[in-house]
């Protein structure tokens, strides 16, 4: 289990299949998977490596899209559990249509920008499915956040490595920054939240 979050030997040893695996998990079904961090290090490695950059960057878009698609199926069925006790507690009507108010005004940027949040990128396309927020629309800023995502992060880390071809021997320190960075705006909502109540 360790070895999901060693993003150096997913890459080693899994390749671009590995790679494919984890960000297809991570973009709609399975939050407790490296996301950022494993883009920046595949690009990285891409820059010092036997790692295509070309062929790289096309797999994890694919994969991220794929995710969320899935993610997206996944709500849009979680519905038909409210036949069940358990779930129609948890998947209160009332809450579902808060998720639809919400996808109806912010719906364009959540799917947008959820990609750089960690969590909340695995979490945005299974809600959106609740709300069903329009498909077309899902589609389309899903393949926007998609390809932004997986451009800019692979890329830094890419670039960086041809720049500072050394900083790969510094990576478990970077990889920490990279995991700090992302979850700051996770923290911020929380802060935000509780200052509220």
């Amino acid at each position: 289990m360790t070895q999901l979050f060693d993003v150096s030997s997913i890459i080693t040893t899994y390749g671009y299949l590995g790679i494919f695996i984890i960000v297809f998990l991570e973009s709609g079904i399975f939050f407790a998977l490296p996301g950022d961090s494993l883009l920046f290090t595949a690009g990285l490695f891409a820059s010092t490596f036997g790692l295509n950059i070309y062929f790289l960057i096309p797999i994890i878009f694919f994969s991220t899209f794929l995710g969320g698609i899935i993610g997206y199926e996944i709500g849009v069925n979680l519905e038909k559990l409210r036949n069940f006790t358990f779930f129609r507690k948890i998947l209160k009507k009332e809450h579902i249509e808060k998720a639809n108010k919400f996808f109806n005004e912010h719906g364009k940027f959540a799917i947008t920008f959820s990609r750089f949040i960690p969590i909340v990128r695995t979490f945005v396309p299974i809600v959106a499915g609740v709300a069903h927020m329009k498909y077309s629309l899902f589609m389309k800023y899903s393949i926007i956040g998609s390809l932004l995502w997986s451009t800019t992060v692979t890329l830094l880390g890419y670039f960086l490595g041809q720049v500072f071809p050394h900083l790969k021997n510094y990576l478990s320190w970077i990889l920490i920054l990279i995991v700090f960075i992302s979850i700051i705006p996770v923290v911020f909502e929380i802060t935000e939240e509780r200052k509220k109540f």
